[in-house]
Formats: C-alpha cells, structure tokens, sequence
C-alpha cells in the first residue's frame, strides 16, 4: 500500500489552439486533487474524461479505455 501521495501531469495539445496541462494528486486517504490551466476552449461549459494510456499515435484508438482502476462507473 502506498504510504505518500501518488502525482501525475497531463499535457493537452491538440488540432486546434487547445492546449494545457493538469495536475493530479490522490491523497493517501483516496482525496484526488485536480489543478491546472487549459486555453483556446470555445465559450461555454467542457467537461474531460481520462484514458488508461497516453498513446496518441492513432488518435483515440490507441488511448486505451477511460481510466477507472476502482470500477466506481460503468458505460453499461
């Protein structure tokens, strides 16, 4: 079991003249904390989702599934 507080980065690029970065602690106690900027986004509400890999050389198709080691949700 880890003890400390598990960090990752993610860097947005995109297309367009979206671009970014995240970052994400989870807490020893589950707690997941969730910074960062993104700019170019078109006016209005977005929402994000995560993928298991960071593998972008096909687009989508080879990011994986979404990211969901708990099993907390389901795309039943």
């Amino acid at each position: 079991m880890t003890t400390g507080s598990v960090k990752a980065v993610a860097l947005i690029t995109g297309a367009t003249n979206v671009r970014g970065s995240l970052h994400f602690i989870q807490e020893p106690n589950g707690s997941t904390h969730v910074t960062g900027r993104i700019s170019g986004l078109s006016p209005g509400l977005h929402g994000f989702h995560i993928h298991a890999l960071g593998d972008t050389t096909n687009g989508c198709n080879s990011t994986g599934s979404h990211f969901n080691p708990l099993k907390t949700w389901s795309s039943r």
